[in-house]
């Protein structure tokens, strides 16, 4: 159960870190903003010392989490910094990057459906800090939007590796037969045992965050996980995401079925993989990102994150925001997405007019 008082006070010093504030509190522990010595922020997750001592195999995801993301380094990963136990504290603690955003569950939940640029965008920045850990046999095992950070001004991070795996070091491996990951985004082969799955896993939930950031909705997500688990195991494809989402290109209606096709050997192998496919149809990496930047620098004029990425969510990295900030920012959308329906609509009439005039010369003729 855990403590009723915070481990740390504002303004306390913790290994050589500065506290500034509770960001947020689970069942096992907390998660601090503080002070980098020689300057900047830093976010420090702490585990509960009870806790600790009842979920002694949580404490070994907790360290695992820590090794294998100490290992792994990209621009779309959250890098950790330090990890151990303080003997002063008695807690188990991580030091990592301080992600000022929110995650794409709050994307979603108020802003629906994005456009099939951005949402590829994303999916290719995840799909990079992926590649970064297969080189090191990773294989995340949680792709979801909570675990999918969104900055101010656009910039994609990955969080939370704690189910990740090692190929050959996995502490859980020895739980065979055993589920790990959210049941509406893992693969159906991690639904009958996480031990045994590969890259294609990660590509499998990567398909179906995707798939949610075009329609605005889960494919087959059920009230009941037993329902869901049910579709995941039969033979019944992923939805077309064009009867949801008609705007949105065929070749990405066909990667999406090639990503959460039910049988992994049918499914794109790798992310490493699936981002030469993304590249193949012209979405590369360094060209969306280079667009991003350019949008965020104009901000001022055109939609950015930074209305949203202080609104509450499940992530405990999550600023506190005003509810006007986010009336604001669903008003833009709104807004946004308004002029295009207006101006899509004065371009079709005047493509049928164009049309009708071509068609009666020919008849007079």
């Amino acid at each position: 159960m855990a403590d009723t008082a915070t481990i740390f006070s504002a303004g306390e010093s913790f290994r050589g870190y500065t506290i500034v504030k509770l960001l947020g509190k689970g069942g096992l522990g907390e998660v601090y903003l503080a002070h980098v010595p020689n300057g900047g922020d830093c976010a420090i997750k702490v585990l509960y010392p009870q806790a600790a001592k009842d979920k002694p195999e949580y404490v070994k995801r907790f360290l695992r989490e820590a090794k294998i993301a100490m290992s792994v380094r990209h621009p779309n990963l959250v890098s950790v910094h330090d990890v151990g136990h303080d003997g002063t504290k008695d807690v188990y603690y991580l030091v990592m990057d301080y992600v000022q955003g929110s995650d794409l569950r709050t994307a979603i939940a108020f802003g629906g459906a994005m456009d099939h640029h951005e949402a590829v965008r994303i999916i290719a920045c995840v799909a990079g800090a992926l590649a970064a850990g297969e080189s090191f046999s990773v294989v995340h095992r949680d792709i979801k939007p909570e675990n999918i950070m969104i900055t101010g001004d656009g910039t994609v991070k990955l969080v939370d590796l704690g189910v990740a795996k090692a190929r050959g070091t996995d502490s859980l491996r020895t739980m065979q037969k055993t589920v790990f990951g959210t049941p509406n985004y893992i693969s159906p082969e991690q639904a009958i045992d996480s031990s045994a799955v590969d890259e294609r896993a990660d590509v499998y939930s990567l398909g179906v965050v995707l798939f949610e950031l075009l329609a605005g909705r889960h494919p087959y997500a059920r009230p009941r996980t037993k329902d869901t688990l049910d579709f995941l195991l039969s033979p019944e494809p992923l939805p077309d995401i064009r009867e949801f989402a008609p705007s949105v290109p065929v070749q990405i209606s066909a990667l999406l079925q090639l990503m959460c096709a039910k049988d992994p050997a049918k499914r794109i192998g790798s992310v490493a993989k699936l981002l030469g496919t993304l590249a193949k149809f012209g979405y590369d990496v360094a060209k969306l990102e280079a667009e991003r930047q350019s949008r965020a620098a104009a901000q001022a004029q055109d939609f950015d994150y930074a209305a949203f990425v202080s609104a509450p969510a499940n992530n405990t990295l999550s600023f506190e925001t005003q509810d006007a900030e986010i009336r604001e920012f669903v008003q833009r959308l709104k807004t946004r997405r308004l002029k295009k329906r207006i101006l899509g609509a004065v371009l079709a009439v005047l493509v049928f007019s164009a049309a009708f005039v071509a068609l009666a010369f020919l008849i007079v003729k």
